[in-house]
């Protein structure tokens, strides 16, 4: 047996199909999956914007007006002196004497749009056509926010300035002050997790669930090598005094170590070129990928025992129900990722036999679960699956007999 294992080992290795679809094909999704990413927080982007302030006598009676634009630029007066301040910056400032002013420095393109006080002691924003009608989606959501600032700021004046007409001594409560603008009482921002995910690890694990099936295509290839219908070297085989069960062996354990360690590379790309990590849980991740290769594995064989089926329609087989499975684990967007979760809810047994599904679900266990029960349970699973692709394919090759070599 371990003759015929290293002759599969060397057949898989110099076939280049398995080249591409197992080694090479992770690697480009990968690249494909950061770039598209990248695109997205490129449009999530918020950047700081040139904006212009109209220091006029409106500004200088509207005591929090200066307060408010300085902690937009980043900025805060703490005990007569000014801070940096580590939230996110909004705007720049220009500073201008008057709106006059300020809308010279928009039109000489100096600023993007320029900030000043009404009369009615409201903060507002002006911005020029080009900042408008911009297709830079850093400057509209940070624009975006901006305008959802100065609302905050105008909505917290007004009820002040009622709170103060109907009760003059509330507003000497230090209580009351400090509670001015704040919605500490409302929202509270924590984590479930104790590390910060990747914001798209989900398609990165479903991609490698994908990849894993993919690799089946080394075991279609090298289980047809045992098959006298299919091939001369399969002729050899049916004759040899090998058992099926140990060509079968031979088979899985060949198919298997190639896409291991084609799927160990894809890993490690994600997790140390792209960042998308397992939460410090690197060791167990490798046994996933062990895991994952190993099912997949054992279902190349199964396909690749059908009877009645060209090599070349197998591997066809194999892409269509790889495709398929993957729509479930959330790889084509929001809508499959809802379709996905919903076959989870409503059918949890079902999706747990999706085999791609079991793989992405792997490295999810390891991510977002503070213990490793989900991620043992997940391995139970798999494990139960490759026992039964292992015994099926089995069966499917003792039944099959030749009418003549």
């Amino acid at each position: 047996m371990l003759t015929t294992f290293k002759a599969f080992l060397k057949a898989g290795v110099r076939n280049p199909s398995i080249v591409f679809w197992v080694f090479a094909f992770p690697l480009i999704m990968l690249a494909m999956l950061q770039l598209m990413f990248s695109d997205i927080n490129d449009m999530i982007r918020v950047d700081p914007q040139s904006m212009a302030v109209a220091e006029d006598s409106n500004w200088n009676a509207a005591s929090g007006a200066a307060q408010v634009v300085k902690a937009l630029a980043g900025e805060r007066d703490a005990d007569g002196k000014t801070i940096k301040n580590n939230d996110q910056k909004l705007i720049s400032i220009k500073q201008a004497s008057g709106v006059t002013e300020a809308k010279r420095m928009v039109a000489d393109g100096k600023a993007k749009g320029y900030l000043y006080v009404d009369d009615s002691g409201a903060l507002r924003m002006a911005l020029a056509d080009t900042t408008v009608n911009s297709g830079d989606q850093a400057v509209s959501m940070s624009v975006t926010a901006l305008d959802y600032a100065l609302q905050q700021y105008n909505e917290t004046g007004q009820v002040v300035s009622a709170v103060a007409a109907k009760n003059q001594a509330a507003m000497t409560n230090p209580q009351v002050r400090s509670s001015i603008g704040s919605s500490d009482g409302f929202m509270k921002q924590t984590s479930v997790t104790t590390i910060k995910p990747h914001r798209f690890a989900r398609y990165y694990f479903a991609m490698l669930g994908m990849a894993c099936l993919l690799g089946a295509t080394i075991s279609i290839n090298l289980i047809t090598l045992t098959q006298a219908n299919l091939t001369a070297l399969g002729i050899r085989a049916s004759v040899s005094p090998l058992p099926k069960i140990r060509q079968t062996v031979a088979t899985l354990l060949a198919s298997w170590v190639i896409s291991f360690v084609c799927m160990l590379v894809a890993f490690f790309a994600m997790r140390y070129v792209i960042g998308v990590g397992v939460a410090g849980r690197e060791p167990a991740a490798v046994l996933a990928v062990a895991a994952s290769t190993l099912m997949a594995s054992a279902l190349g064989l199964v396909i690749g025992a059908l009877p009645k089926l060209t090599t070349r329609a197998k591997l066809s087989l194999n892409v269509v129900l790889t495709c398929f499975l993957s729509m479930f684990t959330g790889l084509y967007g929001t809508g499959a990722m809802a379709l996905g979760d919903a076959l989870q809810r409503k059918a949890p047994i079902l999706a747990r036999l999706n085999p791609a599904r079991q793989v992405s679900d792997l490295f999810y266990d390891l991510l977002y679960y503070d213990n490793y029960h989900p991620f043992f349970t997940g391995l139970a699973v798999m494990a139960a699956t490759t026992v039964v692709f292992v015994l099926i394919v089995v069966a499917m090759l003792r039944r099959q007999r030749y009418e003549h070599l």
